[in-house]
């Protein structure tokens, strides 16, 4: 006996991947531009001087903060003398032209500016800048 209905081929069952391409294509996208601005921004805020001769330096460098209690912060952590010592001499290991920037407050003791700025000197840094803010 013939049927009116057509025969119906089972079909396979296919898993479709394009949706879960444009998924995973669009998560590489936010974790490229999220990783862009994760770099080590931890610093402690420091009221810097303005000068009107102020220029912008690279962005690969060495960021040592002088607080206004005299205190020196590297990636937002308060380091010693020693401690100071040793990462600067690890930074400059391979280059000694390699920048270092010295953040201190505006209201910190000069005298320990000084000394910080020493400290770095003989570690055997030689590309040591000062931070200040452009006058506007």
């Amino acid at each position: 006996m013939k049927s009116l209905l057509p025969k119906r081929k089972k079909n396979r069952p296919q898993i479709v991947v394009t949706n879960l391409i444009d998924v995973v294509l669009l998560l590489v996208f936010f974790f490229m531009i999220t990783s862009s601005f994760a770099t080590n921004k931890e610093k402690v805020p420091v009221n810097v001087p303005k000068a009107s001769n102020s220029s912008s330096v690279e962005k690969d460098n060495m960021t040592v903060q002088i607080g206004k209690n005299g205190f020196v912060f590297i990636a937002g952590k308060q380091i010693e003398t020693d401690a100071l010592i040793e990462q600067i001499k690890v930074w400059t290991k391979n280059s000694p032209d390699r920048p270092i920037l010295i953040e201190a407050d505006k209201d910190a003791n000069y005298g320990r500016i000084v000394t910080v700025l020493d400290q770095i000197r003989s570690s055997g840094a030689s590309n040591i800048g000062l931070t200040t803010l452009p006058i506007k």
